[in-house]
């Protein structure tokens, strides 16, 4: 499938799944550099328009953002970025994935771009690194959406991400990984899985199947946060005075109610919204739920 099938195939599984848009033209491949890596991102939308940029979780891709871009974009310019390891931007030979890092090439993409002042919207790891830019830089935000994480997350959730991602990551087809994803993921459809699939994997020269992401961050993910001080995020997060929307999935594993109302109350123009039958992935799970929220909260005075 090359690009044009392939955002064809996007824009019908948008149909279905009930995403309004007016701009059907496909995004443009962006590059710059960063700490010497050379990073991607996806823009949508005419440059003229209010920015927004969208930071996805771990291990997804610009790519998990593309019902809400596409729905964005007649109204925003939408930059949504492959943060390092991911999509299609480089992997760290050194492997530097700890949150200062992933905010300096968010600063970088800023400056390379010569954006003024932006929407930020980020889930689960780009959730925490979107508060923890925010944290420092205030003044270049017009309003922040942290989606479905906070500075500690639910035992459960966490391990069940480990666990799919430490299973076996070379296989033999692309229908074994969407069965896969299936079973991890049962909020998601099978047409959205299978239309997003090949933006997730690549096919290796034994002819097998593997993950885009550095495999560094499967092999080594009970290590990645290990020197985590969850009073950090808490700081971070009552630093910001940024008009600010919290998301949670109504059936998320990762953020629980009494974080997400603790995250509230720290912040001091902070709203939370939860997403009924959504799990963690609230963007993916229920993307016309959830375009609708964002452009309400975008919107509003």
């Amino acid at each position: 499938m090359n690009k044009k099938e392939a955002h064809e195939h996007m824009l019908k599984n948008a149909t279905i799944a009930g995403i309004q848009f007016l701009n059907d033209s496909p995004p443009v491949d962006g590059w710059y550099k960063s700490d010497d890596l050379n990073m991607h991102f996806l823009e949508w939308g005419d440059k003229n328009n209010p920015v927004c940029i969208l930071l996805h979780g771990f291990a997804q891709t610009a790519h998990s953002w593309d019902f809400i871009s596409l729905s964005l974009s007649h109204k925003y310019r939408v930059i949504a970025l492959d943060q390092r390891g991911h999509g299609d931007s480089d992997w760290d030979k050194s492997k530097n994935y700890s949150t200062p890092y992933f905010v300096n090439d968010l600063k970088n993409l800023i400056n390379s771009q010569n954006i003024g002042k932006f929407n930020l919207i980020g889930l689960s790891m780009g959730g925490k690194n979107s508060y923890f830019y925010a944290s420092e830089n205030q003044e270049y935000l017009n309003k922040l959406v942290i989606v479905d994480t906070g500075p500690e997350t639910i035992k459960k959730g966490t391990s069940n991400i480990r666990n799919f991602v430490q299973m076996e990551d070379e296989l033999n087809s692309i229908e074994e990984f969407i069965q896969r994803i299936k079973k991890y993921n049962p909020h998601r459809t099978e047409e959205h899985i299978r239309g997003n699939i090949l933006n997730n994997i690549k096919q290796l020269d034994n002819g097998k199947w593997t993950w885009k992401y550095d495999s560094h961050l499967r092999s080594e993910f009970n290590d990645r946060n290990k020197n985590n001080d969850p009073s950090e995020s808490w700081e971070a997060l009552e630093k910001i005075a940024t008009p600010t929307l919290i998301v949670k999935g109504g059936k998320s594993d990762i953020l629980s109610s009494e974080i997400l109302e603790k995250m509230t109350t720290i912040m001091s123009n902070a709203k939370s919204k939860i997403i009924e039958e959504s799990g963690h992935l609230v963007p993916g799970d229920k993307p016309k739920e959830f375009t609708k929220l964002i452009f309400d909260f975008l919107t509003s005075k």
